[in-house]
């Protein structure tokens, strides 16, 4: 059986943020990593089928390539509700996506519909704006392609928009969109979570929003500091743990210094077999995850609006992961999370 629902994004966490707008009991919300893994998740039938192209930060053409060749996996024609994941703010080769996207779809309807009523960031009048956004942003020029783009300002005005629609839409849109679909097809929002301890986290973002949320957990715990990447050999190491990168002063490049972050904290992962891993910046998860052989993710909860929950088959077991974009969360974000893990009891089912 085809999936319901196909979400298309250019990154890994815009995947799982979109995803687990529909996730919940009895519901199979699958992510694949990479488009090579669609075949095999496939065969188990999911409800949702979510695909990370890993295409924003790389050029327009390789952009437009890396979509083609995910959907050429895809039964599109089998499948009901088709969602492009876009930024919240429209960065990344947008264009260039929905010109393959519209290559292989045809004369299916766009609907672009960025708006995240509850981050304060709405459409009006053709123009993208509100928190985070410096100046609006016109849609239909991000969007490269003829595209229906309403006014959503409101939660309402999402809802009101999927249900008008009817079928055959090919959506174009962030959270805000993803969780209306959800609504519209009858299933609520995810519940509250409790993280299952020993719980790790790990900092590969140096976002100011992030910098500042680990600078609030050293008031609870050790943070241990990568400089250029370099993580620490920690005598006498055991969870919980806190592994942030930092500037090192070494000139080294930010695709270097993340590699060999990720192949540190891949050691200590090995070494330390958390239950529950928090991860914040989305190329440092997925560089981990690739050093894990970790293909595929299962999206079940959200433990805060915008941090889903995902269970991993990690090589010592059943990991529960957290991925949290750099540029999100209130300062006290990360600090809260260490401590209701950390205060929880221990659980033998992972849920």
């Amino acid at each position: 059986m085809p999936p319901d629902v196909l979400i298309i994004a250019d990154d890994l966490t815009g995947a799982l943020d979109s995803s687990v707008a529909f996730a919940g009991p009895g519901r199979s919300v699958l992510v694949a990593r990479k488009p090579d893994a669609i075949p095999a998740l496939l065969r188990q039938s999911p409800n949702v089928l979510a695909v990370n192209t890993a295409s924003r930060e790389c050029g327009a053409e390789e952009a437009a390539r890396r979509v083609a060749a995910a959907l050429a996996h895809l039964p599109l024609a089998d499948i009901p509700i088709i969602m492009k994941k876009v930024d919240s703010r429209l960065k990344g080769n947008i264009a260039a996506e929905m010109g393959a996207l519209q290559a292989t779809l045809g004369t299916r309807r766009i609907i672009a519909a960025p708006a995240i009523p509850t981050m304060g960031r709405r459409v009006t009048g053709g123009m993208l704006s509100g928190d985070g956004i410096a100046a609006p942003i016109d849609v239909a020029s991000r969007i490269g392609v003829s595209a229906a783009i309403p006014e959503t300002e409101s939660d309402r005005d999402m809802d009101s928009l999927v249900r008008s629609a009817g079928s055959g839409a090919l959506w174009v849109g962030a959270r805000g969109l993803a969780f209306a679909l959800a609504r519209a097809a009858g299933h609520p929002e995810p519940q509250p979570f409790r993280l299952a301890p020993p719980l790790m986290i790990v900092n590969g973002s140096r976002d100011p929003i992030t910098v500042a949320q680990v600078e609030r957990l050293r008031a609870l715990t050790p943070v241990h500091e990568a400089p250029d990447g370099a993580v620490p050999a920690i005598a006498e190491t055991e969870l919980p743990l806190v592994v942030s990168i930092c500037d090192g002063g070494g000139g080294l490049s930010g695709e270097a210094a993340g590699a060999r972050f990720c192949d540190g904290v891949s050691r200590l992962l090995h070494a330390l077999r958390p239950r529950s891993l928090l991860v914040a910046g989305g190329e440092s998860c997925n560089g981990i995850l690739d050093r894990l052989d970790i293909r595929s993710l299962q999206v079940t909860a959200e433990l805060r609006p915008g941090l889903p929950v995902s269970h991993a088959a990690a090589p010592w077991g059943n990991l529960q992961l957290v991925t949290k974009s750099g540029g999100f969360g209130t300062p006290s974000l990360l600090a809260e999370i260490f401590g209701e893990a950390e205060s929880g009891e221990d659980e033998e089912d992972m849920r």
